[in-house]
């Protein structure tokens, strides 16, 4: 009595000192008053809450929780659910005490409470006063949904969604019955989860229940709940309502049924990662294949991580409630903003079909007052041990029936567990407990098969690996390696410098600057990179050399120029190591260029690329880097940074050492002394403690990487070399060696105030002569996003947010800045276009990302140019880049009259897709039909400019099929295609004849249909990989209005002009 008269007195001096809405919120969490008032201030922040009372005397709102009085929690907590003294009295005295104001004076709103009959006291004094009702836990009200008309309820969960989807599951596995499994656990909204389901089965006859079993957890005999639940159905459908989950699921033996071929399934009233979420839970799970129903929470951990922000210790069972308090008191807010404050009949029919949107995520209600809620079927995943769905139903909104307002539409997802439909059911000693269990045997035999298996992989592999190391790999041939000298290279580079300085757009700087190669080498097709020693003896590699030569070899890396290998020990007595050719330039010309703009997110890109490369090197079994310089850090054509000469400083060190290899006489140094002093002092040391040796590549280990990182920081800052030495070959001061080695010589470093200085700092802690102490890469990582607060991500992200920036700056300013937006949008645009097609470039400056997909069917088409290799011996190589630019230049023209794709372009071979990313109804067969043809006509009519009597010839073949395709790469996305019908269409080209274009039977008989192509039965080819294959060549397009053109024929060049079409002669 005393705890009544106790609220009746809050309620009323609460009425009569606050002027505003007064929302009384039933719960015993301590932190629900945080959270209810969070939802409010969000509401009224986001402009979804009344501007009458809440707005004007936010200040006064109050928050009233009526079961923390006197202890009552505590006892709630050692009472069975609604059971007893506490919520339903309490609440009945808070309706009494509003009751006892006039309805003038009354303006209160209720939240909660928890229990059905709390529910039904509260909505019958609501429905009188007219104040609006929002419950937050699930309520099953065995009357019908019509009963409780003036309550809405944002829990989203029910009963009816459970049993619906447990309907759609059991017709999945062909089950039309079902032993039913509880406790007698009363729950906070009055009864158990299982007894609810039953009385919804009851009125709605959704499925059969052959026996229904309810477990006292504090006195049960589980011999007997083990028999009844074998004598019934094969599905087991066990309610997750227990106060001891895990011993519930172990005793009941969950794992032993499901090997009896029982099915389980777990049906819980809140997402699996908060009541299943223990290890040992998951594994049994996981161990009795077990499907579990529950309703579908999206983004579950940003959503508990957003809470975590209003209750900082937050516990894992407790966020769906907090969640749904929150829901609750926005709703309201929601809802009151068209003058429904405390009207229910008004509030009631403006929160009908309302969709309401919170940083949680968007809730929308049907017609009873209750939220769509979407439901999931989930399995464990054992590769992460975490939920996965694999049955989810959408909830969508319809006429009420007794207790839904919704219907479930549901989407599959294939998953292995669906095959137990078709295992046979359990055999009938399972009922008598009669079976002899011979899973302990089975299992030890396969334990014993599976460790002979591993063991003879191991062996396998093991051999493999060594057979691997010895087939040298790494190894170049001389006859492979062709060494290109750029005997222009001066006047180029002195050109390059002029357009670079006469050059006033920016973009057009940027996207065109090149390096300049005195030299390079070709490794067959390809462009290298190339460090090379004259060999004086022949040397001799160890295994352990081998092994590691090996594996330098198969590293692959974002942030990585490739190792192609090396060629050694040939007659022609030279050492060339080789990685691949980055166009770009070099770090250090970029730092050391004051005309290049390098500000913040160039550097915080270029500084990450380093580290994330230097990072899988130190991981890896090279274990160093070794001759991190700021010239061996390259700039690539994607503005991808990438380490090249990586892991070969030792290997170099040891054949200089032993006089195997020396640097030849007349060649250009491989070190300048700026870049030989920047080496870790331990290492030159190693080399040359006198200071007097000339400068050369010295030994390498992880802790010196972490000095080199140190300089190459520091002239990113400063854009300087660390000692102000330019790039001076001789020794300009004899004293600097042994300054650096003896007198812990440091580039200096100016007391002037930058956001910088801490990055600087922490270059002198990357130059500690103590390796010990030098910072470790997570250290140097986050010192960048300390200094470069801004600028996070790769390149790519970063110049599509500097876009949105500068967009979102221009947008406010006046029409003479409106030019300066344009140009920053083109300059970001033009970079994108170079790394991706338009259409993926435009998503990604869009912030959406395009996902992998499967098309039905797609037409991929590969272009080879005959005799290329034999064109390239007789031409320079200036002359054969120009003849593919120009050719190519040419096809593209081609492509872009019609709805196809230029994939890539290999050394001679072109690939071409239709069909994909944009699909075209089918048309993509007839659109590379017609390009093949025009290809072919170019090549007819193609004059090499440098040989005139050069015929180009080319053989082409496509193929239609389904297809993958999607976005591959971070540091350098490519849109890649995927599928045997790329691999099919690469067949028929390689096996094509000159001047034909090639396609398979299946193929060409979807060109027969249109009557407008003509082709010649080739007959049956031996196709790689496809056994023998019915082949077709396309000859023409059948116009109706036009002459026919001439069959295929052998070209003449026209010897009047380039382009021209002149008649063909027959071969």
């Amino acid at each position: 009595m005393l705890k009544s008269l106790l609220i009746i007195v809050i309620v009323f001096l609460h009425r009569e000192l606050c002027d505003g809405i007064q929302l009384i919120l039933f719960d015993n969490w301590p932190s629900a008053q945080n959270v209810c008032a969070s939802a409010v201030a969000d509401a009224t922040a986001n402009g979804q809450c009344t501007t009458k009372s809440i707005q004007k005397h936010l200040e006064l709102l109050t928050v009233i929780i009526l079961l923390k009085l006197f202890g009552v929690f505590h006892r709630i907590n050692q009472q069975h659910g609604c059971s007893g003294d506490n919520s339903v009295k309490s609440a009945s005295y808070a309706i009494n005490a509003v009751a006892s104001r006039t309805s003038g004076e009354l303006d209160f709103v209720f939240v909660g409470p928890t229990c059905t009959t709390d529910i039904r006291t509260i909505g019958d004094f609501a429905e009188i006063w007219k104040s609006p009702v929002i419950g937050y836990e699930p309520v099953f009200e065995a009357r019908g949904v019509q009963e409780l008309t003036s309550v809405i309820n944002v829990a989203q969960f029910s009963v009816g969604g459970v049993a619906e989807t447990l309907v759609f599951l059991m017709k999945e596995l062909e089950q039309v019955e079902i032993t039913l499994v509880g406790s007698v656990k009363v729950l906070p909204n009055g009864l158990s989860l299982s007894n609810d389901l039953r009385s919804y089965n009851e009125i709605m006859n959704s499925f059969k229940i052959r026996e229904y079993v309810e477990v006292d957890e504090n006195d049960v005999d589980w011999t007997k709940v083990d028999q009844k639940i074998k004598r019934g159905a094969r599905m087991i459908v066990v309610c997750a309502d227990f106060y001891d989950i895990y011993s519930a699921f172990y005793n009941i033996g969950i794992r032993s049924l499901s090997g009896f071929r029982f099915i389980i399934v777990v049906i819980l009233n809140k997402p699996p990662d908060e009541i299943l979420n223990q290890p040992n839970v998951k594994n049994l799970l996981y161990g009795s294949n077990a499907f579990i129903i529950s309703p579908l929470q999206e983004q579950y951990s940003d959503a508990f991580s957003i809470m975590q922000d209003v209750i900082p210790n937050l516990a894992d069972d407790q966020f769906t409630t907090f969640l749904r308090i929150y829901h609750a008191c926005y709703a309201y807010c929601v809802g009151s903003v068209n003058g429904a404050e405390t009207q229910t009949d008004n509030y009631h029919t403006a929160m009908s079909g309302k969709a309401v949107t919170t940083k949680y995520g968007t809730f929308t209600f049907d017609n009873s007052g209750s939220v769509l809620t979407n439901y999931a079927v989930f399995t464990i995943n054992p590769a992460e041990m975490t939920f996965e769905s694999i049955l989810t139903l959408k909830s969508v909104a319809k006429s009420c029936d007794t207790y839904n307002c919704f219907q479930l539409s549901p989407n599959k997802t294939s998953d292995l567990l669906w095959t137990l439909k078709d295992m046979d059911p359990p055999d009938d000693c399972v009922a008598k407990s009669s079976c002899v269990n011979y899973i302990p045997h089975i299992i030890a035999a396969v334990v014993i098969v599976t460790i002979i298996v591993i063991a003879i992989v191991i062996i396998v592999k093991q051999r493999r690996h060594k057979l691997n190391i010895y087939k040298l790999t790494w190894k170049v041939p001389k006859e492979s390696l062709k060494i290109i000298v750029n005997k222009n290279a001066d006047a180029k580079m002195q050109r390059e410098l002029e357009n670079r300085a006469s050059n006033t757009d920016n973009a057009a700087a940027l996207t065109s600057r090149r390096r300049v190669f005195g030299s390079y080498a070709l490794v067959g097709t390809q462009r290298a990179e190339y460090v090379q020693f004259k060999q004086i003896r022949k040397i001799n590699f160890p295994e352990t050399t081998l092994d590691y030569l090996y594996s330098l070899k198969q590293l692959q890396h974002d942030n990585l120029a490739k190792f192609y290998g090396i060629q050694v020990n040939d007659d022609i007595m030279t050492m060339t190591i080789l990685h691949t050719l980055v166009e770009r330039g070099t770090l250090e010309e970029f730092c050391l260029d004051r005309d290049f703009g390098m500000d913040d997110t160039f550097k915080s890109a270029f500084m990450r690329d380093i580290l994330k490369g230097l990072q899988y090197l130190h991981k890896s079994s090279i274990g160093y880097h070794g001759h991190l310089q700021a010239s061996t850090c390259l700039i690539d054509i994607n503005w991808v940074l990438k380490l090249t000469l990586y892991g070969v400083s030792n290997f170099m060190s040891d054949q200089l050492d032993a006089e195997n290899i020396k640097v030849p006489e007349q060649a250009a140094h491989m070190i300048t002394y700026p870049q030989y002093v920047c080496f870790p002092p331990e290492h030159i040391r190693e080399y040359d403690d006198s200071g007097k040796q000339p400068p050369r590549v010295v030994r390498g280990s992880p802790k010196g990487d972490i000095y080199c990182v140190g300089m190459i920081f520091y002239m990113m800052v400063e854009r300087e070399d660390p000692y102000h030495l330019i790039h001076s070959v001789e020794r300009p001061n004899a004293t600097l060696i042994k300054q650096i080695l003896n007198e812990n010589h440091m580039p200096r470093i100016t007391d002037d105030y930058r956001q910088e200085n801490m990055l600087l700092e922490m270059c002198k802690e990357c130059w500690d002569r103590n390796p010990d102490k030098r910072p470790t890469i997570k250290k140097l990582i986050e010192s960048i996003s300390t200094v470069y607060p801004l600028s996070k991500g790769n390149l790519v992200d970063q110049m599509i947010r500097m876009s949105e920036k500068y967009a979102d700056e221009l947008e406010q300013m006046v029409a003479i800045r409106t030019a300066d937006l344009a140009d920053a949008q083109m300059q970001t645009m033009r970079l994108l276009n170079e790394m991706l097609p338009a259409s993926i470039a435009k998503d990604l400056k869009n912030g959406l990302i395009m996902p992998p997909r499967s098309y039905e069917s797609a037409t991929v088409m590969f272009v080879q140019i005959c005799d290329f290799n034999a064109l390239m011996k007789r031409s320079s190589p200036e002359q054969v880049i120009a003849f593919l630019n120009d050719i190519y230049d040419q096809f593209d023209t081609v492509i872009k009259r019609h709805d196809a794709y230029k994939v890539e372009t290999t050394g001679e071979t072109y690939m071409v897709a239709s069909g994909v990313p944009h699909e075209n109804e089918g048309r993509h067969i007839f659109e590379v039909a017609e390009i093949s043809l025009e290809i072919r006509e170019i090549s007819y009519i193609y004059v090499l400019q440098h040989d005139k009597n050069y015929k180009l010839r080319i053989r082409i073949g496509f193929h239609a099929g389904p297809i993958a395709a999607g976005v591959i790469g971070i540091r350098s996305p490519r849109y890649c295609l995927f599928g045997d019908t790329v691999n099919f269409a690469s067949r028929m080209q390689s096996n094509c004849p000159p001047n034909q274009i090639q396609t398979s039977e299946i193929t060409a008989r979807l060109l027969f249909d249109s009557h407008e192509y003509k082709f010649v039965k080739r007959g049956i080819v031996h196709v790689k990989g496809k056994g023998e294959v019915n082949c077709y060549w396309l000859n023409e397009h059948l116009h109706e209005e036009t002459e026919p053109p001439l069959p295929p024929m052998t070209p003449v060049p026209n010897p009047l002009r380039r382009g021209s079409i002149v008649p063909l002669q027959k071969a």
